[in-house]
């Protein structure tokens, strides 16, 4: 479970997301009603059957395949069973796929003609699809629905279901990073509240891991390195690459200087831990022997699950800021393969799931089944009834407006990340400064670019 450590940015989100998305098996976002005792839905009441009338739901017996890592969870088989209910000559074949395999599967039935109809994927492998010409063009679609309205989406999640101005895919879920520490720890050494900036982080990881022998500030992930590294460089004012995904950008000042605060980190960190995920390392902060833990939403519905004895004693904090406010987001598209002959069948279905108060159920669930995700459009993620269905996502709402994509207008860029990622493992392993490792990813990067 190693959070977007491959190529394409396939991990934790994308390989726990059975975990982050509505654990409910009730369908508390149906249009007809709430669970008593519930919160009303969030997002506006749509006849869901005719969210776009212009687009005919197919006449005979229709079945499509709906590729995901998500299909055998109680909420998209409710989901599904619903839409069904509504268009009884579509039935929609769920297909689960293990995230860590899904790109390479979907690639290779693309290459032989037989992908599924559509697809449930990592946003950040939206743009390599798409600029193979493996994804069709929503826009007219869009046109004709009551809704998906791309203003309403969060522009960073947006921008990862585009690629060269055309919409490729529909964000159905996300989260941002945010700053966990344990409250207990921080009462015991002293620090009052959680670090707003860089010169209070460092101090506060330095603070704990004095405490005592076995107690160490913050935690580090080697195969991680990337992903947990761009926060510092955007809030650092530096960027990847240009608008265009032509000209490397990361090893400037800014780069140079976040590295350098990033890596430095290890002095607070178990070396124990540099091999290993940030999945793996949540029992080093549910056991207290770190105090600092970055990571997104889903780890509080973690914590909460696994680690019940310890409910008191850790909170979330937006991450410290140094010239702006910056934070990781990931999530997951939904998108229509080119190659499928049921395109029209198959819009049905990411548009039923797109409809607001579906994508709310989806990844908030209820309020005795919540979800850990965060629904990717403004108008829910600022309806104040959220924090009422799981209160542990409000803050990470609020952080979605400094929300920054990875995602990058270039499909050499899963391979350009993975030099990112491995020059800065080696620079949390001690083999190389990190001013020399932005150089060597830069290295390699140019050479990427310049290949395709």
């Amino acid at each position: 479970l190693t959070k977007r450590a491959l190529a394409l940015g396939l991990a934790v989100p994308a390989v726990a997301a059975a975990g982050r998305i509505g654990a409910g098996g009730r369908l508390a976002a149906a249009q007809e009603g709430t669970p008593p005792g519930e919160p009303a839905p969030l997002g506006e009441e749509l006849d869901l059957a005719n969210l776009s009338p212009g687009v005919p739901a197919p006449s005979e017996p229709t079945t499509i395949t709906f590729a995901s890592w998500v299909a055998d969870t109680t909420t998209v088989v409710a989901l599904r069973d619903r839409f069904q209910e509504i268009f009884p000559t579509i039935t929609v074949e769920l297909v689960n796929v293990p995230a860590e395999q899904f790109t390479d599967r979907l690639t290779t039935q693309i290459a032989g003609g037989n992908p599924p109809d559509c697809a449930f994927m990592d946003s950040s492998a939206v743009a390599a699809f798409a600029s193979r010409s493996a994804l069709v063009d929503l826009d007219p679609y869009i046109a004709q629905s009551a809704a998906v309205d791309l203003d309403d989406y969060v522009e960073a999640f947006r921008q990862s279901a585009t690629f060269e101005g055309t919409t490729y895919g529909l964000p159905i879920d996300g989260e941002s990073t945010g700053l966990f520490y344990r409250t207990d720890l921080f009462e015991a050494a002293g620090i009052d509240g959680p670090p707003q900036t860089w010169d209070e982080f460092a101090a506060a990881a330095q603070a704990l891991t004095e405490l005592d022998d076995r107690t160490y500030g913050f935690i580090m992930f080697a195969p991680e390195a990337a992903y947990y590294w761009y926060p510092w460089l955007w809030q650092a004012g530096g960027e990847l690459l240009s608008a265009d995904g032509q000209e490397v950008l990361f090893n400037s000042d800014a780069g140079r200087r976040a590295a350098e605060f990033y890596v430095g980190l290890t002095d607070y960190s178990p070396p124990d831990f540099f091999n290993s995920n940030s999945y793996d390392g949540r029992v080093a902060f549910a056991t207290g022997q770190v105090g600092m833990y970055v990571a997104g939403a889903w780890f509080a519905a973690t914590l909460n699950e696994q680690y019940p004895e310890i409910r008191d004693k850790w909170a979330t904090a937006p991450l410290p800021q140094d010239q702006r406010c910056a934070t990781t987001i990931a999530g997951d598209t939904l998108t229509i393969l080119a190659l499928s002959e049921k395109q029209d069948a198959a819009w049905k279905w990411i548009e039923f799931l797109s409809a607001p108060r579906n994508m709310a159920y989806w990844n908030l669930g209820t309020t005795t089944d919540p979800g850990s995700l965060l629904p990717p459009r403004r108008s829910l993620l600022d309806d104040p009834r959220l924090s009422e269905i799981s209160p542990v996502l409000a803050g990470f709402a609020e952080q979605m407006a400094c929300g920054v994509t990875g995602t990058i207008a270039n499909p050499q860029w899963p391979e350009i990340e993975q030099a990112i990622n491995e020059a800065l493992g080696r620079a949390i392993y001690g083999e190389i400064d990190p001013a020399a490792a932005l150089e060597e990813a830069a290295f390699a990067a140019e050479e990427i670019i310049d290949e395709g």
